[in-house]
């Protein structure tokens, strides 16, 4: 079960308490912005380009993994708990977040989405195209991905959408966030059907 609220959020939610003061309660995001971030960034909280220790600390739980060149988490899809990111959570709807750097500077982001069924992926399909595209523009077809890209500080910077489910018992969706400092070839296995991604060095 996707645990999700069905408003748009404002910056801060108020209840009146017995007084008659405000009480600021949790901000609740709405899907999109849990995954991808409220848009004042390229992703989350965070740009391509930041150091390690300001990626590390954007993030409220401990890291799964920790190393020098990547840092990697597991995160529940829940937009009414967004805080409850280091409690137990539904194994079936969840995303992972692996951060690359390159000489201590964040230069590659994945994120994988893993949803109950295909069709709830293709409806966040459709919804994160829709917001991606209201960034970046219209999005280019690559094999199996739909591609954007945008220029910040100078530098080309691309995002990759892609839809996994049917190499997957489920609903899989996998976005990329990647610098002009690599480039993605895609290739699809002709007996597998998966795609293969290749860095190259500029």
């Amino acid at each position: 079960m996707i645990y999700s609220a069905c408003n748009n959020p404002a910056s801060t939610n108020e209840n009146v308490n017995s007084t008659g003061g405000n009480i600021k309660t949790a901000h609740k995001p709405n899907l999109i912005e849990l995954l991808v971030g409220n848009g004042n960034n390229l992703f989350r909280s965070v740009d391509l380009g930041t150091d390690f220790k300001t990626v590390l600390g954007s993030e409220k739980k401990i890291p799964d993994e920790n190393d020098t060149d990547d840092i990697t988490y597991t995160l529940p899809i829940d937009t009414l708990r967004p805080d409850s990111v280091n409690e137990p959570f539904d194994s079936v709807n969840y995303f992972t977040i692996t951060y690359y750097f390159h000489k201590d500077k964040l230069n590659e982001v994945d994120e994988v989405i893993y949803l109950e069924t295909d069709s709830i992926a293709a409806n966040l399909t459709g919804r994160l195209t829709s917001y991606l595209s209201s960034k970046y523009g219209d999005y280019a077809s690559k094999v199996d991905s739909r591609v954007w890209n945008t220029k910040r500080n100078g530098k080309t910077e691309w995002i990759t959408l892609s839809d996994q489910s049917e190499e997957y018992d489920g609903g899989k969706l996998s976005l990329v966030f990647y610098s002009e400092d690599y480039q993605y070839t895609f290739y699809l296995h002709p007996k597998i059907h998966s795609s293969w991604k290749i860095l190259c060095w500029r």
